[in-house]
């Protein structure tokens, strides 16, 4: 397969399907030591805001898996617009939970993961390509110089990665 310059990130040419080293052995370490919050921001009340999620350096975001069981992962989310903008690999577990479920949960957090607020209901969702930049941008805007020498390596590494488009809402009764 041959890879192509991402519009967002000309100087990145990922490798389809390309993961960071030891990205699976590192999940599943980081499941393991997991806050308990982190694993019961579902019993939690969902009265959380866009602004108390949008004042805070890192967002808990938790995706559902098929049977239901959710999965909280911390990240780097910057708002605009009223959305919020997650870069992640292409092949991560939350992408892959996304494609069966686009209902997510989301609520400031600490680095480890340890929610810091309430939650908030939402529906996330990869971005077109066409619409990448936004995310881009917006993330830029967020994150500055730190986020530039973590994306510098993925690019280098030429990581396949995708950006998260995640609107908050509340969830309908239907999927």
């Amino acid at each position: 397969m041959t890879s192509k310059a991402s519009k967002a990130r000309p100087g990145a040419h990922p490798v389809p399907g390309r993961r960071p080293p030891a990205a699976i052995s590192l999940a599943r370490l980081a499941a393991r030591t997991a806050p308990a919050g982190a694993r019961t921001i579902t019993e939690a009340a969902r009265t959380g805001t866009v602004q108390e999620v949008a004042a805070h350096k890192r967002t808990l975001l938790t995706t559902f898996r098929r049977s239901g069981v959710p999965v909280s992962t911390p990240v780097w989310a910057a708002e605009a617009d009223g959305r919020f903008y997650v870069r992640s690999e292409r092949t991560a577990g939350k992408i892959k939970r996304l494609r069966n479920d686009s209902r997510v949960l989301i609520a400031p957090c600490t680095v480890r993961g340890r929610p810091l607020g309430a939650p908030l209901e939402a529906r996330a969702s990869v971005v077109p390509e066409d619409r990448e930049q936004v995310a881009e941008q917006a993330l830029v805007r967020r994150y500055g110089l730190g986020r530039v020498l973590f994306e510098w390596t993925f690019d280098r590494l030429r990581i396949d990665t995708c950006y998260l488009e995640i609107l908050p809402g509340v969830w309908d009764s239907s999927r």
